[in-house]
């Protein structure tokens, strides 16, 4: 019997096949920090929502969409016909979301005698040279039961329709994973702060302002470099772009052919060489005199939380604690 990989995507799931002769790669696709993660009481009825969610924020057709995501579930229920499944994630956000939802998945369904075991990069996966890859291979540590518990508990507390129970888990003890903290505190930056922004809003708005001549594509590898752990692919960054300069009363001005449009090679390359700049109100809100949930419709999930006018929930990352909404 061969091994099952589990990995973030295609990028890093064809490098493992490469390296890893005889395997059988199974790329997790979902960017779980984005859109609604419901409390569902199954895989498979999470997997029907996220489907909405992404083909209805253009991710591509539904048909393609529910053709990968339903294959992949398929896959991993198919994990018995292995003899070990690996899994392979990373450091950054993106990853570690899609290591709890695994991970929760498998402490419903446990493998036995150590047989499920977990690799985690320091790393991206993707970037390796195909020679690393055997040394990292040999860091494959059997799952343990903290690590499934702490991983079911944080899984369960990001879905909630608060953000309360994932905050609480800063004070929890989350050494079993020990990429899960930063990643706790970057997605709560994912909430907006007191000035409306999120911690990706601010760093778009703050290069904008700090260049004479800032591109769209400029722009995405700017506020990449910004991050501890890279974890925001292109197409979750322009959505927030055209979100920023879409509004009714945007922040951002100059972006051309927005949205963006990936199955047009011109519109794509008018928009991303898009010259940018700050609007009065980008200024005003960047330097804290004003509130851009005032000035937009405030619409959309973060984890099961959905944020709008009336559950406002915001982030103080200087206090490091939530501003609940007005009651």
């Amino acid at each position: 019997m061969t091994d099952l990989v589990i990995t973030n995507g295609d990028g890093a799931g064809e490098l493992l096949r490469r390296a890893l002769h005889g395997t059988e790669v199974l790329p997790w696709r979902d960017v779980l920090h984005e859109g609604p993660v419901l409390l569902t009481g199954t895989l498979e009825d999470l997997t029907v929502s996220r489907i909405e969610y992404l083909a209805g924020a253009g991710g591509g057709e539904i048909g393609a969409i529910e053709f990968e995501l339903t294959a992949r579930d398929r896959g991993l229920a198919m994990n018995g016909e292995f003899a070990r499944v690996v899994l392979w994630f990373e450091h950054d956000l993106y990853d570690q979301l899609q290591l709890l939802q695994v991970l929760d998945w498998f402490a419903d369904h446990p493998r036995q005698g150590g047989s499920l075991l977990l690799v985690q990069a320091d790393d991206y996966i993707g970037r390796q040279d195909l020679e690393a890859i055997p040394a990292l291979a040999a860091t494959a540590a059997p799952v343990t039961k903290p690590r499934l518990d702490l991983a079911k508990r944080a899984w369960t507390a990001l879905r909630q329709t608060t953000p309360e129970a994932w905050v609480r888990l800063l004070d929890d003890d989350t050494s079993a994973l020990p990429f899960l903290r930063p990643a706790v505190i970057r997605m709560l930056e994912e909430l907006p702060g007191a000035d409306g922004l999120t911690r990706t809003e601010r760093q778009m708005l703050a290069t904008i302002e700090a260049s004479e001549s800032m591109t769209a594509l400029g722009l995405f590898i700017a506020v990449q470099k910004m991050e501890d752990a890279e974890f925001m692919g292109d197409w979750s960054f322009w959505r927030l772009l055209d979100q920023l300069a879409l509004a009714d009363e945007p922040l951002v001005a100059g972006l051309e052919a927005a949205p963006f449009q990936h199955t047009d090679p011109e519109l794509a390359k008018a928009y991303l060489t898009s010259r940018l700049s700050l609007t009065s109100l980008g200024k005003a809100v960047l330097a804290g005199g004003a509130d851009w949930t005032e000035h937009h419709t405030v619409d959309r999930w973060w984890g099961g939380t959905h944020l709008s006018e009336d559950t406002l929930w915001r982030w103080d990352p200087e206090a490091q604690a939530l501003i609940p909404p007005p009651r």
